[in-house]
This record gives structure tokens, sequence and C-alpha cells, in this order.
């Protein structure tokens, strides 16, 4: 059991993240890196950064986090919240554009709903502008709603994802990309880990593993 713990490297990564962005090249990255397996576990923010004080997870991965005293953060990726679309739409979407589409939207506590709710605000907008709402519980299954919705011009279905999280949707036209009035949606990405737990060598390591990765 020791020496389970010793060889694996427990890592705590966002649905965005541990589903999109990981996957491949990128684990296998970190994996070389430290010369240890990964434990990889895929949940949401608010757990991964109660699992890295608690001792769960060695670190973190997260898109939207909560400022702890007892961990450090480590920038490591800028991320562009999109609406995602299977029929190309224009490429800013006004009011009378929004008000056409039908949103699916991430569930009301998820962190990354706080931040799109805080970016409506900016511009006079809530997610009642859209013409109709559903929930879902992770940006892989709003993703998956979005390419499997019947192709609607008047009413279109649309979600607000990342970026990364639809590269290659994007790259082979399965989905087009759209902004709300020429405004970006920009967040960062954050390697976390505990101040007393942490091995700062490694995890400096990790970060430019994945920085030069992109």
């Amino acid at each position: 059991m020791t020496n389970e713990i010793l060889e694996s490297l427990k890592l705590g990564a966002s649905y965005t993240i541990g589903s999109h962005i990981l996957p491949g090249q990128a684990i296998s990255n970190i994996s070389k890196t430290v010369d240890r397996k990964i434990k990889l576990n895929i949940t949401t923010c608010d757990k991964i950064i109660e699992g890295v004080k608690k001792g769960e997870f060695d670190l973190g991965l997260i898109e939207t986090p909560i400022f702890d005293n007892e961990l450090v953060y480590k920038e490591w990726m800028e991320d562009e919240l999109v609406i995602c679309s299977k029929i190309p739409l224009p490429d800013s979407l006004g009011e009378k554009e929004i008000n056409n589409c039908r949103l699916i939207c991430r569930r009301e506590e998820s962190l990354t709903r706080g931040v799109i709710n805080s970016f409506f605000e900016k511009l006079g907008l809530s997610y009642q502008s859209f013409k109709s709402l559903s929930e879902i519980d992770n940006p892989t299954a709003a993703i998956q709603s979005v390419k499997w919705a019947k192709p609607n011009r008047n009413n279109p279905t649309v979600a607000i994802v990342s970026q990364l999280a639809i590269e290659e949707e994007l790259k082979r036209y399965e989905l087009y990309q759209s902004r709300i009035n020429n405004h970006p949606l920009i967040r960062k990405f954050y390697l976390i880990y505990h101040k007393q737990h942490g091995d700062g060598t490694y995890v400096d390591d990790i970060v430019k593993c994945l920085q030069n990765w992109r």
C-alpha cells in the first residue's frame, strides 16, 4: 500500500480539464515529468480544492478558483468560453440572435455558471435572455447535446463551453463558435497544491510541462 502511494501522483481535475485537455499527450507528459503513475479523479472545482486541502489529491487542476490561504495557485493556461453551435452562426451574437437561441447551461450551483453570470451582468444580459433553458451536469454532456441537436436556424441549440474543449470539432467543422457582442470571455486555468504538502520543485516542472505542451 505504501509503495503504491509513493509511486502515484494523485491528480484532481475539473470536468473540462480532465475530460478534454489532459487525455492523451498531456497526461503522458506529466507522468514522464514526475516519473510516477498518475491517478486521475475528475470532479468539480470545489471538491478538488477540498481534496487538496485534505490530502486526497497531491495536485489539482481547476478553471474556477476559490482562493484559500492554505493552498498555492499556479497559473498555467488561458482559456476562452465561447458559444458553440452545430450550425454556423454570426461570429458575434447581438441581443436579437441571443433571444432566438436555445441555451443548454450548467447547473445553477456550478462555479462556471457563476463566471458566466458575472460576464452576462456586465453586458446587461442574463440566462433569461435566451429563448429556453435546460441544465446539464458537466461540459461533456453540454457539448454532446449540441452535437446531437437537430439543426434549427430559427432557434439554434447552443452551449457556452471551453474553446479548448471543442478544438477538434471546430477544426472538423462539426461545431462552430461565436462570441457575445464581440466580447471574449477569458478565464485562467490553475494548478493548485497544499503549502505544507506540495513539492514546489515538481509542481514547477509540471507547470512548465503543460505550458510547453500547449
